[in-house]
């Protein structure tokens, strides 16, 4: 399988200038290769997608399809390394680079992220499947081009520089687009085939998620979809490190950064849970002092979910028995095993309500409404599959509005 790091920036560039001068010609004048070498620079680039990017004519080259596709992507993705050197040249107090993406190589890039993930350049090197002088030559001959350490040495491990970290981003958000464009071209050849990769908090997988995952994937049997779980923190960097595509959950207020949106679904209000038969079943408003009285299971430290349940426990000593705990499985299962009590939202135990199994203690916790939505990067372009669940996540949370 071709990797985006497989890709050349020259033969991409090539294809790029061919695209906006529409002939061979035009674009050997403009990137300043011969006309041999940039028609076998384009070939090798199509061999390597297995799609021709242009019709080529005795009057000029046009993009077919399958290029019009690509080519986006890759403007998009070249325009981030583009930007990013620019900055961090102007930053430093530095002169401009003119065709930086003409300087740099993909494989520089791909081993600059590769040691910043892997913390060292020996790690790096048999990640990549080169020797670690390359690895380390080659971000070497990166800093050595844009005028900048973008690496340091602590202790055994290699950090990223302020300079290092934010190049980083921005190769890896190259990458998402270049990923893009490969999701686009196969859905050429198989309709619905690409991959979407979703960082799922707690709430939306009980529910939410995976019904508009089931209408979605009836439509799109060959999309692979990866569901990321952890904190929102490392959700929310990776999402803006283009390591996934969208965050489902409960949204931020006010929205963390500025270069995310947040696209709200429905409302939600949270219940305080326990199993049907609970000794605390049937009281409509049960005081903190008998609600401390009994173990709970709790969200993690910072959590919204965390905030709520202490607020319920302002005048009075937290409970002492307490299981901390993200999983709604492993909260499930102490619920109707004993007498635990949990903060849930409407969807968390909507089965488990419906069979008689769960129920809420009183009505719903005063304060706790919270939009519950898709987090996405301001600019991200979606490919056709990921609009599809985006159109499907919101049906689903329309039906959650109504009340249906």
């Amino acid at each position: 399988m071709v990797s985006t790091f497989d890709l050349s920036l020259r033969h991409l560039d090539a294809a790029l200038a061919v695209l906006r001068q529409g002939s061979i010609n035009g674009a050997s004048a403009a990137v300043n290769l011969s006309q041999p070498a940039l028609t076998q620079a384009l070939a090798k680039l199509e061999a390597l997608l297995g799609h021709r990017l242009f019709d080529r004519q005795p009057s000029g080259a046009t993009p077919t399809q399958a290029g019009h596709l690509f080519l986006a992507r890759v403007e998009r993705g070249l325009e981030r390394i583009i930007d990013s050197g620019r900055r961090l040249r102007r930053s430093a107090r530095l002169k401009p680079i003119a065709y930086l993406e003409r300087l740099v190589s993909m494989g520089q890039l791909h081993a600059l992220a590769t040691v910043e993930k892997a913390g060292s350049y020996s790690l790096a090197a048999r990640e990549i499947g080169l020797s670690q002088p390359s690895v380390h030559r080659a971000v070497k001959e990166l800093e050595a081009i844009l005028g900048l350490p973008l690496l340091s040495r602590a202790g055994r491990s290699m950090r990223p520089t302020p300079a290092g970290m934010r190049l980083v981003s921005a190769i890896r958000l190259m990458a998402a687009e270049l990923q893009a464009g490969f999701d686009e071209l196969a859905a050429l050849e198989q309709a619905g085939a690409g991959t979407i990769r979703i960082g799922a908090l707690p709430l939306p997988r009980a529910g939410l998620l995976p019904e508009a995952l089931a209408g979605f994937t009836r439509n799109h049997p060959y999309t692979a979809i990866t569901i990321i779980e952890g904190p929102y923190s490392d959700l929310l960097a990776a999402l803006r490190g283009g390591e996934i595509d969208m965050v489902v959950g409960a949204l931020r207020d006010p929205t963390p950064t500025r270069d995310i949106l947040q696209r709200p679904l429905f409302e939600d209000d949270l219940f305080i849970v326990a199993r049907s038969h609970h000794p605390l079943a049937g009281s409509n408003d049960p005081n903190p002092a008998d609600l401390a009285s009994y173990p709970w299971v709790i969200g993690a430290q910072g959590s919204p979910m965390r905030a709520r349940w202490e607020a319920l426990f302002v005048e009075s000593e937290l409970p002492a028995r307490r299981i901390e705990c993200s999983s709604i499985l492993m909260a499930r299962w102490l619920l109707l095993d004993g007498d635990w009590i949990a903060l849930m939202s409407t969807d968390q135990f909507r089965i488990e309500q419906a069979s008689g199994l769960l129920a809420p203690i009183g009505g719903p916790v005063p304060g706790s409404r919270r939009q519950i939505g898709v987090t996405i990067r301001a600019d991200w372009l979606p490919t056709a599959a990921q609009a599809d669940l985006l159109a499907e996540l919101t049906a689903a949370g329309a039906k959650r509005s109504s009340g249906i």
